[in-house]
């Protein structure tokens, strides 16, 4: 019989257990860096604080991040960390805006050939209209298969829909896409890359503060997958292997795919 499982705000006591989950996946929502995850529970304590009417601490929703952990007892009694979530109340704004790339498939026609081609685009777009972000769902390998990251899902749709105030109307999860074992992958190495001159990794850390190279350097004309490496094409529209189970979990809490990727 698993351990029971609690799911609490995160703490700044957890702060070691965290950046060891964090370097399970070391992503631009928890990264293995000691500094970031010290702020990333500071922030978390301030905005769950906020939402204590007695408490009158007042926090701009727009920058209101939430971290929860799922906490249970090992078997020797000590209380460990299984797994852990975020939630970000405002993503995508006029000075932060959501940039993706749309996959939008044309035919185009030859009459000289007599034939048809199937043409796949990738068109830049920006959105300036918020999302509340679910980000950060992690849970250790050990813990897996015992319906954890079905409770941290739904503790961040209830603590929406107890402070709908506080939150977006729409709701967006991006998930990880594949990777190698040094950080990168093959769509990055062959778009991202060759445009903007940035390792995955520096620029998966540069989209924690900012975006503007993203509009800066990606053409706002279409690229063409079918002139991208195999390799490369056979990346888009699918997340990591690590990911999948995320995904089937998002999607039975009614999640929905958008066509869309993340740059």
């Amino acid at each position: 019989m698993p351990p029971p499982i609690t799911i609490r705000p995160v703490e700044a006591a957890d702060a070691g257990e965290l950046l060891a989950l964090a370097g399970l996946l070391d992503t631009v929502n928890l990264p293995k860096d000691p500094a970031v995850i010290a702020g990333i529970i500071a922030d978390s304590q301030r905005s769950f604080r906020a939402l204590d009417p007695a408490r009158r601490e007042v926090v701009d929703p727009r920058h209101a991040s939430f971290t929860v952990v799922a906490v249970g007892r090992d078997q020797d009694g000590h209380e460990r960390l299984f797994g852990t979530a975020s939630l970000f109340a405002y993503h995508g704004m006029p000075d932060e805006p959501h940039y993706y790339l749309r996959v939008v498939e044309s035919t185009v026609h030859s009459k000289q050939l007599g034939t048809d081609r199937v043409r796949h685009l990738l068109k830049l777009g920006r959105d300036v209209e918020p999302w509340t972000e679910f980000g950060g769902l992690i849970v250790h390998p050990r813990s897996r298969g015992q319906g954890i990251g079905k409770l941290l899902v739904a503790a961040r749709l209830l603590l929406v829909a107890m402070h709908r105030e506080r939150f977006c109307r729409r709701l967006l999860a991006e998930l990880l896409p594949p990777r190698r074992e040094d950080g990168g992958n093959a769509f990055w190495d062959a778009v991202g890359a060759p445009l903007t001159g940035l390792s995955y990794y520096r620029a998966d850390l540069l989209c924690r503060t900012d975006k503007e190279f993203i509009e800066a350097f990606f053409p706002h004309d279409e690229i063409v997958m079918e002139l991208l490496p195999p390799a490369a094409r056979e990346l888009v529209g699918h997340e990591g292997p690590a990911t999948t189970p995320v995904r089937r979990l998002l999607a039975r809490a009614g999640f929905k795919p958008l066509g869309t990727i993340d740059p």
